[in-house]
């Protein structure tokens, strides 16, 4: 149960995701994009460099997460803490205090999708791993969203020594770096659901900029 980490890879950050980030979370409208593309491109370039993929994870029984019961039952989960670390957003905050809001805007976007795609790179690993072995991986789970309450980041840091990779807990469960993502998953033949199929109607994050609000 000896915890891996992962720094050695990097993930692409893809202009349409951002652009769906910012459209989504009413950070702006098309067209407001297509008359500041040069910003945005400008801004793409800047993630590219200021982006640090670092992940840690363990394979481990669910009754490993400590003083949690959500989990107890399955025999093998992937739990796992990744990051871009904290150059990206030192630079959103240094872009707002200068008063570039278009480009701090963009770039803190453009770091919400780097997020993202780091734990699909690392949640791909567990994929094939599983896969080499005639296995499957449910959905990520993350504290926070549906039925995992929030409060058990604290679990999962117990379990994950994260500031190895630069990350840190707050006294109310945040993640710091903020563009940080923990989440979890069930190794199995039949893999359980670990979030409903329409988690995006169920879960009460309203600002979630991924959010799916037309079926």
């Amino acid at each position: 149960m000896e915890p891996v980490i992962l720094d050695k890879f990097s993930v692409k950050i893809a202009a349409n995701e951002v652009i769906r980030y910012l459209e989504n979370g009413k950070r702006a409208s098309s067209g407001q994009i297509k008359r500041f593309q040069g910003v945005l491109d400008l801004s793409l370039d800047r993630a590219g460099v200021l982006v640090r993929p670092r992940g840690i994870y363990v394979i481990a029984p669910g009754k490993s997460l400590p003083g949690s019961s959500l989990f107890r039952e399955l025999e093998r989960m992937a739990f796992c803490v990744c990051t871009i670390g904290p150059a990206l957003e030192k630079e959103v905050k240094r872009l707002m205090d200068r008063d570039q809001l278009l480009e701090a805007v963009i770039l803190d976007a453009a770091g919400s999708v780097a997020a993202e795609a780091v734990a699909s790179h690392i949640d791909g690993i567990f994929k094939e791993q599983a896969a080499a072995e005639g296995l499957k991986t449910s959905c990520r789970a993350s504290p926070g969203y549906g039925d995992w309450d929030v409060g058990e980041q604290k679990s999962l840091f117990a379990l994950l020594p994260a500031g190895r990779i630069g990350v840190e807990l707050s006294p109310s469960c945040m993640m710091i770096p903020r563009k940080s993502i923990s989440f979890a998953v069930h190794i199995d033949r039949n893999p359980v659901r670990l979030r409903s199929e329409n988690s995006c109607e169920n879960c009460d994050l309203d600002i979630c900029p991924f959010r799916i609000t037309d079926r």
